[in-house]
């Protein structure tokens, strides 16, 4: 049976052949008298109060004829005190110096990749600022006569912004050409450049029409940042992959809503006019728009969805929400399921 070498530094434990350190008998492992003062019969170890972080490139000097690699992270004075202390003659240490450009260069590189998601939320939040300062001064022409507009100055910090990343990619990263997130980002950039051209066109010519223009590329554009996020594009595979489930389900509730409105059609159909003197359902459509509503949005996307009805009516309408209820949870509960298992498989 072989010799066994217990070692034990600080509660960590190693084994090791006696043949390895047998050669190096001058060492304080290789030498059983010496190893005797640290010797523990009740656990029948040798007990060392050493560090045992350094104790693995202590063992190389036996195994690779006195040589020891010591990492660039760890100083060599500590790898040198250890030497001293397991009596390690002529040592040759050689430190790792040559890795430390390597080593802060993926440190930048990770640091980059973590903020790299950040910068991808303030262009998503950007590009739905765009479309929204667009919708409300659409709706009051007169501040498109000022070039100081809210969206205005956003397109400048976007196209700023963007320009910026492209030329870091260009700086920092080879091949930038083959990489997709700098054709999105340059993409992005030339539909900036494009729509603040269009917005000083609407100034100077204030030709309206271009609003319909500006806003399909801000709307083209928010798609185009999107790939970019991460868990929007776990969200769009999510629906994908569970598509077919879901028109299952709203199928079905279809199914039910029509039942339900032409009954409540046949019954509420005599009764012309509601508290309002308005007639409450013309046609078919009225009734099914009607019901639509009401169980897709639980009852909120109806005003006063029972109190002008009949009692058939509104024994329907308490029926279209409780399915709505029943399948808007189902669908919630397809796509919650479907996002978390994509999640998993994309973040192993």
């Amino acid at each position: 049976m072989e010799n066994i070498l217990l070692i034990n530094l600080l509660g960590k434990r190693f084994s090791i052949p006696y043949r390895i350190v047998a050669n190096y008998p001058e060492t304080l492992l290789g030498n059983k008298l010496l190893l005797l003062k640290y010797y523990r019969n009740e656990l029948n170890d040798y007990y060392f109060e050493r560090n045992p972080l350094l104790f693995p490139y202590i063992l190389t000097y036996y195994t690779l004829e006195k040589k020891i690699f010591c990492p660039h992270n760890i100083p060599i004075d500590l790898l040198k005190h250890e030497c001293q202390f397991f009596q390690l003659t002529n040592p040759t240490i050689y430190h790792a110096i040559n890795k430390i450009e390597t080593y802060q260069y993926f440190q930048e590189k990770k640091f980059f990749e973590k903020n790299h998601s950040f910068i991808d939320i303030i262009l998503f939040l950007i590009s739905l600022l765009f479309m929204l300062t667009t919708s409300m001064e659409t709706l009051n022409t007169n501040s498109l006569n000022l070039t100081w507009s809210l969206s205005y100055f956003i397109e400048l910090f976007s196209t700023f912004f963007l320009t910026t990343i492209i030329v870091y990619q260009i700086i920092y990263k080879k091949e930038f050409f083959r990489n997709k997130y700098f054709l999105i980002d340059l993409f992005s950039t030339i539909l900036s450049i494009i729509l603040i051209a269009s917005q000083n066109l609407i100034i100077i010519t204030n030709y309206y029409r271009l609003n319909i223009l500006i806003l399909s590329l801000k709307t083209l554009r928010l798609f185009i940042v999107i790939a970019h996020l991460r868990i929007l594009r776990l969200i769009i595979l999510t629906f994908i992959q569970r598509f077919e489930t879901i028109c299952i389900l709203v199928f079905i509730n279809i199914i039910i809503i029509g039942s339900l409105s032409e009954i409540t059609f046949a019954f509420e159909r005599r009764q012309q006019e509601d508290q309002t003197n308005q007639t409450t359902m013309k046609t078919h459509f009225d009734a099914f728009w009607w019901a639509t509503s009401l169980s897709f949005t639980i009852g909120f996307g109806h005003t006063d969805a029972h109190s002008t009805l009949t009692t058939i009516g509104r024994f329907c309408s308490y029926m279209l929400t409780f399915f709505g209820v029943l399948f808007n949870g189902l669908i919630l509960q397809e796509l919650i399921k479907g996002f978390l298992k994509i999640y998993r498989e994309d973040t192993q």
